[in-house]
């Protein structure tokens, strides 16, 4: 079934940084559900938001710049930023002029049940596929409009492709992205367009996510070149667990053509979504994949 697309809103011209204005919009989000509820702690709500402006820079991000992000003044943020380093949420970098968030948040997110049963699921498949195949498998999740790697097997029998757990990219320009889009409710779907249009980057194709989301659904997986790397085809197969309302995960191989592997995309779908199968049996036993 086709993915319906909801009227497009009229594209705003963004200034840079960028960040620093997306930033702005979630904190003011997130200040006003604090206002609404019944009790405020201001000290933890400008950490909480010092950490999500240096999480979503990227980059390293100045104090100049997350001051001007949270709309406060560079003295009003300077200790917060001292005793967040201290208890290893950001850190500083080399040459001492800006922050990078760690993975400390990332780390403590991966003791969640759900996650750690996700893990313990999916990690002894992903063995087994990537012994079967020589490439790595990934494991990959979807963090408001991003994806992120939460898990990964090598290849021990050849060089493989693979990317650091807490890896982040933006769902509209990644494959994994894709695919957990595609398998979404349609309700679901519109919620995810709503949020993911007014976080795109001027000039992104959101009418093919759309178009590659449809072609996934139908095929149970998608075949597609790496959005970052050439000469990779990542392929990726849907995964759900015992309580998500749609697609929770997939698996991803960033398949390379090796001299003396004569893989076929479509064979590695197939036992990629194969592998994906087993795992959401294990971890939604009386209810079917979709």
């Amino acid at each position: 079934m086709g993915i319906q697309m909801p009227t497009p809103r009229s594209s705003q011209k963004k200034s840079p940084p960028s960040v620093v204005k997306r930033s702005k919009q979630k904190i003011s989000s997130a200040r006003g559900t604090s206002r609404a509820n019944r009790y405020n702690a201001p000290a933890l709500e400008k950490g909480l938001e010092i950490i999500e402006i240096v999480s979503a820079a990227g980059n390293s991000i100045k104090t100049e710049e997350i001051a001007r992000a949270a709309g406060r003044s560079r003295s009003e943020i300077y200790r917060m930023l001292q005793v967040l380093e201290a208890h290893g949420f950001i850190a500083r970098e080399q040459n001492g002029e800006g922050y990078t968030a760690t993975s400390k948040m990332f780390t403590l997110g991966m003791r969640k049940t759900p996650i750690a049963d996700l893990n313990s699921a999916a990690l002894p498949e992903m063995r087994r596929l990537s012994d079967q195949l020589g490439q790595s498998v990934g494991l990959v999740v979807p963090a408001d409009d991003q994806i992120a790697y939460i898990a990964r097997v090598e290849s021990a029998r050849s060089f493989s492709l693979t990317l650091p757990l807490g890896f982040h990219r933006r769902i509209v320009l990644s494959n994994s992205g894709r695919v957990l889009f595609a398998f979404q409710p349609p309700e679901r779907q519109l919620e995810w367009l709503a949020q993911l249009r007014q976080t795109a980057a001027p000039g992104t194709d959101i009418d093919g996510f759309i178009a590659d989301a449809n072609k996934a659904r139908r095929n149970g997986w998608l075949i597609r070149p790496s959005v970052m790397v050439k000469a990779v085809t990542d392929i990726c197969a849907p995964i759900w667990t015992a309580n998500s309302i749609g697609c929770a995960a997939n698996l991803i191989v960033p398949l390379i053509a090796i001299i003396g592997q004569d893989h076929e995309p479509e064979d590695v779908a197939r036992t990629t979504r194969a592998a994906a199968d087993r795992i959401t049996q294990v971890l939604r036993p009386h209810i079917a994949s979709e």
